[in-house]
């Protein structure tokens, strides 16, 4: 998920707009996966539907950077720990989501789905308010 006004405006500025990703519920995730069900990285399918309309489905395969390259890289900067989750991106297909949405994503090798979440969009309070300067 992305806060899109919180991004545009750290972009206009010349500021990192990783902030955009970090409110809470922006990042609803499954149950761990055991490596042995995806043989293959490069050989699973991501699909989300918002309201039962299909907004992305694609292959891992086409990842721009493969797994070590990313591990490599990204243990340059900082150290990565058991569990430790690293968000590599989705595939073509964002767009807005509103209150009352339900999102639907899965995952599914060789045909076969693996995982399922289900999570109803919901307006959230919190902490940070967001004011365009």
């Amino acid at each position: 998920m992305t806060g899109r006004n919180v991004q545009d405006e750290a972009k206009k500025k010349g500021l990192p707009w990783s902030i955009a990703k970090g409110f809470d519920t922006f990042l609803p995730i499954s149950q761990q996966i055991a490596k042995s069900q995806i043989p293959d990285p490069y050989n699973a399918f991501l699909r989300l539907s918002v309201n039962d309309q299909i907004r992305q489905a694609d292959s891992t395969g086409l990842m721009i950077f493969r797994i070590p390259r990313l591990l490599a890289d990204i243990s340059q900067v900082m150290t990565l720990e058991p569990g430790d989750l690293i968000l590599t991106g989705t595939p073509k297909g964002v767009g807005e989501v509103k209150a009352g949405d339900v999102m639907n994503a899965s995952i599914e090798v060789d045909g076969k789905t693996l995982e399922t979440i289900e999570v109803e969009v919901q307006d959230r309070e919190g902490r940070y308010e967001f004011k365009e300067t």
